[in-house]
């Protein structure tokens, strides 16, 4: 028999744990700990299913497990990876359920930005709703505008336009669009 070689399936290097001799290398765990939370990837889907399963069994402290309305792993990562194409993948959502009683089934489900939905029972309705309009409405935001004529003003060369925009700067834009 051959002794099991200590390196990581990935990569080759050496394992980062020595109890696991075909583990990964310590810079693919700081790899796989990085894209868990980012949004949008892969890795963090499945974390958000797999800790929206660790709530709705009830294994935290703050949770009592769920007998209706129970989502599976594969149905709650679809709903977020469906998310993340509608909203982007620049904002990180959290699953909300509608009902807590309930576990995090599909109906019972809906993506919001995390920030509205850290430490309480219910998102805030107005605060949605105005998520939503922000979204429907332009992904250009004033500042963005306000640094494209900035940069359009320098590179054009006119040194007057900059110099108001950077001095008045979103006061000159909402004139200029109200002429």
């Amino acid at each position: 028999m051959e002794p099991l070689e200590k390196k990581c399936p990935r990569c080759g290097k050496a394992s980062a744990n020595p109890n696991n001799p075909q583990g990964r290398c310590s810079a693919c765990l700081k790899k796989l700990r990085e894209n868990k939370k980012k949004p949008g990837r892969y890795e963090h889907e499945h974390k958000l299913a797999d800790d929206a399963l660790r709530r709705q069994d009830g294994k935290t402290k703050q949770s009592k497990k769920k007998t209706s309305g129970r989502g599976s792993r594969k149905s709650i990562i679809k709903q977020v990876r469906r998310a993340y194409n509608e909203h982007g993948k620049n904002t990180t959502l959290s699953p909300d359920r509608k009902d807590n009683s309930k576990g995090y089934s599909a109906s019972n489900t809906r993506m919001v930005p995390k920030k509205l939905n850290r430490g309480r029972h219910k998102v805030n309705p107005e605060k949605l709703k105005n998520w939503h309009k922000r979204l429907k409405k332009s992904s250009l935001s004033p500042k963005n505008l306000l640094t494209l004529m900035r940069a359009w003003a320098y590179n054009r060369g006119d040194e007057e336009l900059a110099k108001a925009l950077e001095i008045n700067g979103l006061e000159l834009i909402k004139a200029i669009i109200n002429m």
